[in-house]
């Protein structure tokens, strides 16, 4: 695990402009690289206090964090197995005090058509995409209905309205991720907690950079209204909107932030 030393941030946080979420805690799952890095760079930008769970290092999101000021925890967590995530709940409690914002962005991404599944890969991939988002909620349960601005974003995926067949597993874990998200929003909606889910297209992160050919990219973009590449920050802005107080009368939402492919 990863603390940052808050012994000279109180100078370094003097010189940093108040933003929508001064005085928060956030927490990013996935947050070691990509869209979930992002997410973490921006909340702490808009003034919140960042802490990452994720199967590999946070270094980089740490030293972007500490760069807005903003106070910094991360721990290697498998988000599927409770154990591992209630044990980090408490370490974050222990760090940064009380939560107020969930973000359930951990997730995989197997490719094969159904033919060649197997029920390994589907179990697996509903364990990380689907049970770590109800898992993490879970654990920060109660700081959430004890915020007064409680948040819990989930990132979905537009592939579940332009489902393709060689993501049989991923697509139907991100239709379970929007029943999470309507049905717990409609649970938590008497603790003024709101529960929204912001469901990008193909982004432009190093993985996808890695895995996907420039002509799908191509492809893609020609699909949107909007003629460029989805950046992290796309994502990330949304989730920092749906994160502050300007976005406190809307919950249950599947936003999609696609440039126009679903004109949803």
């Amino acid at each position: 695990m990863t603390v940052t030393d808050l012994s000279d941030h109180s100078q370094q946080r003097s010189c940093v402009m108040a933003g929508r979420l001064t005085g928060r805690i956030a927490v990013v799952t996935g947050g070691s690289a990509g869209i979930g890095q992002e997410i973490a760079r921006k909340l702490a930008s808009e003034g919140a206090d960042i802490a990452v769970a994720d199967i590999n290092l946070a270094d980089e999101t740490k030293a972007l964090v500490e760069a807005t000021g903003q106070r910094f925890f991360s721990a290697k967590v498998d988000v599927s197995d409770e154990a591992q995530v209630n044990a980090f709940a408490g370490e974050v409690r222990d760090a940064l005090g009380r939560i107020d914002i969930v973000v359930n962005n951990a997730g995989i991404v197997p490719f094969g058509d159904f033919d060649n599944a197997t029920f390994d890969q589907w179990k697996r991939t509903f364990a990380i995409n689907a049970d770590g988002a109800f898992l993490t909620t879970k654990a920060f349960l109660d700081d959430l209905k004890h915020s007064d601005a409680g948040r819990v974003i989930n990132i979905s995926a537009v592939a579940y309205w332009t489902p393709q067949p060689h993501f049989v597993a991923y697509v139907s874990s991100k239709g379970a991720l929007n029943g999470f998200t309507h049905v717990l929003a409609a649970n938590l909606a008497s603790h003024d907690v709101t529960v929204n889910a912001v469901a990008p297209s193909l982004t432009e992160t190093a993985s996808a950079l890695q895995a996907v050919s420039d002509e799908f990219f191509g492809m893609t973009v020609q699909m949107q209204d909007l003629k460029r590449r989805q950046k992290p920050a796309d994502v990330a802005n949304t989730v920092a909107f749906l994160a502050s107080d300007e976005a406190a009368f809307i919950t249950g939402q599947i936003i999609a932030v696609d440039g126009g492919v679903t004109r949803r």
